[in-house]
């Protein structure tokens, strides 16, 4: 870091003397390029990769000499790669030449990742901010999701998902789907034991369908940022809809939500 000292600018009358104490050194930050950097005069051409780009396509139970399973994980990355993954699986090394890899192919492989997921087993699952429901992922996260039997929790937060009507989650309590594309309460998975559904910031805009969640054992829901959340009366519908129901949108239930003597005539509602 440098350090340099700027003069004020001049006013009439001051000469362009420094009069105001806030003119002190300004620090100015300085970037040097790395010895290996491209240059072509003084322009700079290409950076040197991190090292950590050797893995931006790995998953955890490829690496070589790994025992993690998906169930000990809290975060894992479940991407699908692009093509190009496969022609460089072999080629990959880390600094000291070794390959990063296991040398595992076809079935082996299969078999390997199989048994090195362990869905079965997880009682926690987070896939949230993975863009899991774009059209090349969505047959692996499908996959993935079916396989989740005994998952008690499962974070799905942020991942472009419009639909999952043909998943079920039988064992799910806690079901965290915000920051999503879905549009109606029937196109949620099937969990029949659920306690907390989070659907905030998604596109749900009708009270049509609900009669779903009635098939739940569901306490606490959460709609903020919804469409659905502007309309009228929209409290005491929720809980008319959903009598077990005892918190909505982070707010216990109120007498007022008890819905009785609907006004029909419209005001404003603060969010």
């Amino acid at each position: 870091m440098t350090n340099m000292t700027i003069d004020p600018p001049a006013y009439p009358g001051n000469n362009g003397k420094q009069t105001d104490s806030n003119w002190n050194t300004v620090p100015i930050i300085t970037v040097s390029s790395p010895k290996n950097a491209e240059k072509s005069g003084n322009k700079l051409v290409k950076l040197p990769k991190l090292p950590s780009e050797r893995f931006r396509y790995t998953l955890w139970h490829e690496l070589r000499s790994n025992d993690l399973k998906g169930s000990d994980l809290h975060f894992p990355r479940v991407r699908k790669a692009p093509e190009v993954k496969e022609k460089i699986f072999k080629k990959v090394q880390d600094d000291q030449g070794r390959k990063i890899h296991h040398g595992k192919m076809g079935q082996e492989r299969k078999a390997h990742q199989k048994q090195a997921e362990d869905w079965e087993n997880t009682k926690h699952a987070n896939l949230s901010f993975q863009d899991l429901h774009h059209d090349y992922q969505k047959e692996n996260l499908h996959r993935i999701m079916k396989r989740l039997i005994r998952a008690e929790t499962v974070q799905i937060r942020d991942d472009n998902i419009i639909n999952l009507s043909d998943i079920s989650f039988n064992c799910c309590r806690e079901l965290n789907a915000s920051k999503n594309f879905i549009t109606s309460f029937k196109k949620l998975p099937r969990c029949p034991v659920l306690e907390v559904l989070n659907l905030s910031d998604n596109s749900i805009n009708s009270f049509d369908s609900i009669s779903v969640l009635r098939k739940t054992r569901l306490e606490s829901l959460d709609l903020r940022r919804n469409p659905i959340c502007f309309m009228e009366n929209y409290r005491q519908r929720i809980f008319q809809a959903l009598p077990n129901l005892r918190v909505l949108d982070g707010v216990s239930r109120l007498p007022t939500d008890d819905g009785e003597g609907l006004s029909s005539t419209g005001g404003c509602i603060v969010m």
